[in-house]
């Protein structure tokens, strides 16, 4: 009797194998166990993909004065750095006036990591692609020390990022554009 339900135990167990053997598709792996194919694709729903870049001009007036205003309200409280990054940033102060549009494909890393590592986090965290970024970079003939905008619509907003204004160690200041 014993032997009997042991038989009949794998022969049931065998046939559902079996089965599960014949239902799952053949997929190849390499040699390293990655499938050389791909199983599923993932993609967004229509209605979560944000609406391409804002068709903001670098100089507009009104981008221009809440730039300025949000930069003169750090001036108080722009802590943690030394009297050389400090005098760098009051003279980019000075010397902001006009910005000129930079193409984010054309964008390299080692021109400006802390940009880079924005557009990429910008990227990564609201699922944007370089199509949806807008880059402006001031032309400050005095300094070598450039002021990004990073532009950028999140929720109906087109929010601007301040990059390589303050101190490396503090968060990029923003600000939402309001027309």
């Amino acid at each position: 009797m014993r032997c009997l339900a042991v038989v009949t135990a794998l022969v049931l167990w065998s046939n559902c194998a079996a089965a599960q053997d014949a239902a799952a598709p053949e997929v190849r792996y390499n040699t390293f166990g990655v499938p050389e194919q791909v199983v599923r694709e993932i993609a967004p729903a229509e209605a979560e993909r944000p609406a391409a870049a804002p068709a903001l001009d670098c100089n507009d007036a009104g981008l221009l004065a809440q730039v300025r205003g949000k930069i003169d309200s750090l001036q108080p409280q722009a802590a943690g750095e030394n009297v050389v990054e400090r005098r760098r940033r009051l003279l980019s102060l000075k010397h902001i006036g006009k910005f000129r549009p930079l193409s984010v494909a054309d964008f390299v890393p080692r021109d400006n990591y802390r940009v880079a590592n924005r557009m990429i986090y910008v990227k990564i965290n609201e699922g944007l692609k370089d199509s949806d970024l807008r880059l402006c970079v001031s032309d400050n003939p005095v300094l070598d020390r450039k002021v990004y905008l990073l532009m950028y619509r999140l929720k109906d907003e087109i929010r601007v990022e301040i990059i390589n204004y303050t101190a490396a160690d503090t968060v990029e200041p923003f600000i939402i554009y309001k027309k």
